[in-house]
């Protein structure tokens, strides 16, 4: 008896404790798969012509697959890039009659990133986009960046290396939620991500224009920092740009070799051979910072990345703007607000003549 009694007391105490866990995943659901969420809400006014304050700590690419699959209308220019492309605007290199833009940019954008968001456009509108800009930066060629972040778009990932004829393969470093909705709605995996989502604050409000201090999302995909990064103290970014050198570099890290480039150059080719233009972006880094790394051997491979994506662009006829070295450019501290994050101004020199 007493047996017996342990064992539906032990069935019921797991009952309600996954019962609670299942109320508290779908309450939250920070990955947006169980119900409509603020990233939706978001995404819906975005899509309206608003421009959005405020949204901060979100999964960047959950948030980015919300945003195409409520767009209203086909896009035919895309730009995907790390938050050193978000800044990309139509206005930079589009003439004014040509709305049809959209800023697909991720923080720490790697090439996993660039397939799974170019699958989710698919997915959206039944076909490529006619023109794609890549944002390349040196750290995709690493195979150390630790940049695991596209697996919130794993599904799409998968999707796309079909086409491209390219198995996936799982990391053991790298751990994964259950596919079905039943499973995340139990999952502990889940229960913990939303436990970290829950500390979080995802509030947002509407504005009229850009004169806000603050982190501004607009309709057309790009951002605006807020005033501090806008409209920077340049002494500071001096200091700053310093210090990003010589700290842990961000994911050139043990960059040994060049990595993932035959991933690259399929998903290249694949592009061009369903007629999409494509275009390079090499995204400069602060010529204090870029002096600085020169000077260390262990980081002069992005020189050497560099060499190889013009070369490849020449090889197969593809427009490449930007460059690693911010003095090919004549680019100066002043156009930027940290050792890697350029101003409007510089991507306004970069692009003037992308279409011409």
């Amino acid at each position: 008896m007493k047996n017996k009694n342990w064992i539906i007391g032990f069935i019921t105490i797991n009952f309600i404790i996954f019962f609670l866990i299942g109320i508290f995943n779908y309450k939250i659901d920070s990955l947006g798969l169980l119900k409509e969420t603020t990233l939706d809400n978001v995404a819906k006014d975005l899509a309206d012509g608003k421009i959005v304050a405020g949204l901060s700590n979100i999964d960047e690419r959950i948030f980015r697959k919300k945003q195409i699959e409520y767009l209203k209308n086909n896009v035919d220019y895309v730009a995907i890039g790390s938050s050193r492309t978000m800044q990309l605007r139509k206005n930079m290199f589009l003439n004014d009659g040509i709305k049809n833009f959209q800023n697909y940019s991720v923080s720490g954008a790697s090439v996993e990133d660039y397939i799974a968001l170019i699958q989710v456009h698919q997915n959206k509108f039944n076909k490529l986009p006619t023109n794609i800009i890549f944002g390349l930066d040196a750290w995709i060629f690493n195979k150390n960046n630790g940049q695991t972040r596209y697996l919130s778009l794993k599904n799409e990932y998968k999707q796309f290396l079909e086409k491209l004829n390219t198995k996936y393969e799982i990391s053991s470093k790298n751990s994964e939620l259950n596919e079905n909705k039943i499973s995340y709605f139990l999952s502990i995996d889940y229960f913990k991500e939303n436990i970290k989502e829950f500390k979080k604050n995802q509030t947002y409000f509407i504005v009229d224009n850009i004169e806000v201090d603050e982190a501004l999302k607009m309709p057309d995909g790009s951002i605006y920092y807020p005033y501090k990064n806008r409209f920077p103290d340049f002494n500071e970014v001096s200091n700053i740009a310093k210090s990003y050198a010589k700290g842990s570099v961000y994911s050139l890290e043990n960059y040994k070799e060049l990595s993932n480039t035959e991933l690259f150059e399929k998903l290249i080719t694949y592009l061009k051979d369903n007629k999409v233009n494509v275009y390079f972006y090499l995204t400069p880094y602060n010529p204090i910072t870029y002096d600085i790394l020169i000077s260390n051997e262990k980081y002069k491979i992005i020189n050497e990345a560099e060499n190889y994506l013009k070369k490849f662009a020449k090889e197969n006829n593809i427009k490449i703007v930007g460059s690693y070295n911010p003095h090919n450019l004549k680019l100066k501290n002043e156009h930027f607000f940290d050792g890697m994050h350029s101003l409007d101004t510089a991507y306004e020199i970069i692009f003037k003549d992308l279409l011409k």
